[in-house]
């Protein structure tokens, strides 16, 4: 395991999307050729010749992450946005990374080192293979991606840092970008800022954030801070310091601090999603013979209660099998957009229901067997 896969953000882990990370990326014809020909019409590329101080940064860059340049950089005329993006295709081995005029003109050269290899991050871990959240099924699909989105810088951010080899720059460089000002109206009072999230916090967050591609700087500052006092950071660089915390306990806080701004919606929609599932999915196991015996009532009443008990056998008195057949796919193209570890679970828990139905064993494996593919899973 290289350095970068090392230090990748717990919950930055596209296996939850049912993302396959391809291992030894290789040129396809599906190349970004198009966006290249853009680009060279309508930017500059970056070389020695034309710019020796931005190739110097790209140069330092990929010799502390040690690992090779198969990229192609671009500076863009723009004196509005102070961004760098990367663009690559599914399954290429190659990208083009943009940076805009005015993000050039505000940072210094160790503190472009950070940006560079944030967006370097994005590529090595095919951050691109995430689906567009533009094009979510569902609220909890979107919630998801979103979330995924938002884990995904913290683990460029990590790899920014590791670029530059600086917390003071990485910070300096979020700052900047922030405030879109210069460092003769900043103070870098890094715990100032800190300050603010805690105050943000205070007021209960930002709940709109959670329709953020992005955590809020002040969230990824102190994201940043804490990894840089990992004893796992702190032990491969061979800082001379200890480390305070252990990489999974800051996942943890990392993960717990950025909700605590973007509040529970997440968590809540699962549940309810999950929670349905269940229900919706019991009742298919035992109706599967079409029967629902007194014991299997009981099992029921159990697990959700007199009053979803009542209201189901009400519904199987006056609804025709269709009807209910339509109310659990419905339940289940919600469950379709789980995390891995919630379809996981889910259907652990359907499994200990079909271990006690009364039905025949052959006829209720198949209808769960049929809930698998509909969560695809």
């Amino acid at each position: 395991m290289n350095v970068l896969e090392k230090f990748r953000y717990k919950q930055d882990d596209p296996s939850q999307l049912n993302i396959k990370i391809n291992e030894n990326l290789k040129t396809t014809s599906n190349s970004n050729n198009n966006n290249l020909k853009r680009l060279l019409s309508n930017s500059v590329k970056v070389s020695p010749e034309i710019f020796p101080k931005i190739s110097k940064a790209i140069d330092n860059v990929f010799q502390k992450l040690q690992i090779n340049n198969n990229f192609s950089f671009f500076v863009t005329a723009n004196h509005f946005e102070i961004q760098a993006t990367c663009s690559a295709m599914p399954l290429s081995d190659t990208a083009e990374i943009i940076l805009t005029s005015k993000l050039i003109e505000l940072l210094n050269q160790d503190e472009l080192e950070s940006v560079i290899a944030h967006e370097i991050a994005h590529f090595y871990y095919q951050h691109n293979l995430y689906p567009n959240p533009s094009n979510s099924k569902s609220r909890l699909e979107l919630l998801n991606l979103m979330y995924f989105s938002r884990a995904a810088e913290i683990s460029a951010d990590r790899v920014g840092f590791l670029g530059c080899k600086s917390l003071e720059n990485s910070l300096r460089a979020m700052l900047k970008i922030t405030s879109g000002l210069g460092e003769e109206h900043l103070k870098f009072n890094f715990s100032a800022y800190l300050d603010q999230l805690r105050e943000l916090q205070e007021h209960k967050g930002d709940k709109n954030s959670i329709y953020s591609t992005h955590p809020n700087f002040l969230n990824r500052m102190q994201a940043l801070i804490w990894f840089s006092m990992t004893k796992e950071y702190n032990d491969h660089f061979k800082t001379g310091k200890k480390g305070v915390y252990d990489l999974v306990e800051i996942d943890n806080k990392i993960d717990e601090s950025i909700r605590r701004v973007t509040g529970d919606e997440l968590v809540l929609s699962s549940k309810e999603v999950f929670s349905r599932a269940l229900m919706w999915g019991s009742l298919n196991i035992f109706l599967a013979d079409k029967k629902f015996t007194k014991k299997e009532q009981n099992i029921f009443k159990k697990n959700f209660g007199e009053k979803s008990t009542i209201s189901i056998l009400s519904l199987i008195k006056i609804s025709s099998h269709e009807t209910i057949e339509k109310r659990i796919q419905n339940a289940f193209n919600d469950a379709s957009t789980l995390i891995a570890n919630d379809k996981k679970r889910l259907l652990s828990e359907l499994e200990k229901l079909l271990s006690v139905s009364d039905g025949d064993k052959s006829i209720t494996l198949k209808s769960f067997e049929k809930i698998k593919k509909l969560i695809s899973f």
